[in-house]
Formats: C-alpha cells, structure tokens, sequence
C-alpha cells in the first residue's frame, strides 16, 4: 500500500484529536459520550470494530474475483482516490499511538466544514456540532449543557479545522503510484461486500477493505503492530451529516 500515506493519516487523526481535546483545556464528557450524527444508522453504517469485518465465504480473490483485471495496488489506489472525492463521510475510529495515548473518534463530517460527533485523547472525550461558523462543545465541565463558539477565535480555530473533511482526505493523495498490496478474501463490512488487501511495512501490517459494489470506497483500514495501531471504518458517504445547532434551552447563557 502508500505506505507514505498511511502514516500520514494514522498521525494526522493522533493530532487531530490531541489537538481538539487541548483546545477545550483537557475538558472531558461525562456519561454522555453519544454522536450527533447517527453513526449506528443508515447505508455502510459500521457497527463497532468488532462487528463491523465480518468475512464472508472465505474466498480468495482470483481472477474470477472482484476487480479481476487489477491487482492489488492499482484497487488500493482507486480506493483512496475514491474516498477523498466524496462529500461527506461518517468516520468511527480509535488508534493506540504510543505517544499519545489512544485516540478516538466518531464523527461525521463534510467539505464544507461541517460536523457532528465525539472526538477523544486518553480518557477525555468532547460533543462536538459545527455548523457554518459556529461551534458547540460539550464536555464534562458544562453541566451536561452545549457551550456555543464563534469559530474565528485561535483556540476555536484550531478545533473546527478537526472537522475539515478536505484536510483529513488530503493525506490519502500521495502520488497515485500502485503498490504492492496483495489480495485477500472477499469479505463484508456494514452489510457491504468488500475486498480484503494487505501488505506489511516493517513491523507494521495493513488491511484495507474495499467496496466492491458501487464506488470502490475504503470501508476499512486496520493496522496492527508499530507505534500507531488501530482501526478506522469509514460509511455513510454523501450523505446529509445532521449537524444542526442544539435548541436554545440546552446551551449556556452568559
């Protein structure tokens, strides 16, 4: 796979997440850790790593297989360019960068800037709504109440940039060179029939799993091994992401 790549994106979502909880002063939610955007919901909705990849008939990819007349990275290749042309996207994931500490979110989110969700460093977690240039958090310290922010402070800045759905997708660019990538099973993910792709980096291992329906959409991407494993499910491409300002009676006044 680009290798280049993946590193790239694996450290850029460790970032975003350390820099959205920073940014709220280390602010954590309480027991309300749900997203506003319906993850569970809705057409390629992941359902949690451990029952988002579930294989299918343990069939290898041959040449009567999915994307038969490519190879591996030439599916790798038109999966992130897939992916980073797609309006909005629902992201759920968690990396174990050693550190950082893990790193978490769950949050849809769109090229306008706009997004709905949670994002989490080590036990701290933040709700997160932006819509157009206005945010709202809330976190452990707010009472269970959305704090409204104009984004164009630098602290608020810096916060609403982890909603930038064309930075998160800018580091799945690279150069468009095929690799490697070996194909593997056919497989299932959110309901969605997928190819399995590997290939190794050192101590780093990858599987990507790609749509084989429809756009070839990166549904998937496990690393283990290294200093940043973990998961990252991708769904509910192009469509609406609901981040709508909370009513007026949950945000605090003053």
């Amino acid at each position: 796979m680009r290798r280049r790549t993946i590193a790239t994106t694996t450290a850029l979502f460790t970032c975003v997440a350390a820099m959205a909880l920073t940014a709220c002063s280390g602010s954590g939610s309480g027991s309300d850790s749900g997203s506003g955007s319906d993850s569970g919901s809705g057409p390629g909705a992941s359902n949690g790593p451990s029952a988002a990849r579930t294989p299918a008939a343990a069939t290898p990819a041959t040449a009567k297989g999915p994307y038969a007349d490519l190879t591996g990275g030439q599916i790798v290749t038109n999966s992130f360019r897939a992916t980073r042309q797609a309006g909005s996207l629902h992201l759920k994931a968690k990396i174990a960068d050693a550190k950082e500490g893990p790193s978490t979110m769950d949050l849809s989110m769109d090229h306008k800037g706009d997004c709905a969700g949670t994002m989490g460093q080590g036990k701290d977690t933040i709700r997160i709504i932006k819509t157009g240039k206005v945010m709202y958090l809330k976190t452990r310290d707010s009472g269970n109440k959305w704090v409204k922010t104009d984004t164009t402070s630098a602290d608020s800045k810096e916060l609403a940039s982890s909603c930038d759905l064309n930075s998160f997708l800018d580091s799945f660019k690279g150069d468009d060179t095929d690799t490697e990538a070996k194909k593997g099973a056919t497989t299932t993910v959110g309901g969605r029939t997928a190819i399995a792709l590997t290939e190794s980096d050192g101590a780093e291992h990858y599987t990507i799993d790609v749509a084989t329906t429809g756009k070839p959409y990166l549904l998937k991407m496990v690393i283990t091994g290294g200093d940043s494993p973990g998961t990252m499910e991708f769904s509910q491409f192009d469509q609406p992401i609901h981040a709508v300002a909370p009513p007026k009676s949950a945000v605090l006044t003053g």
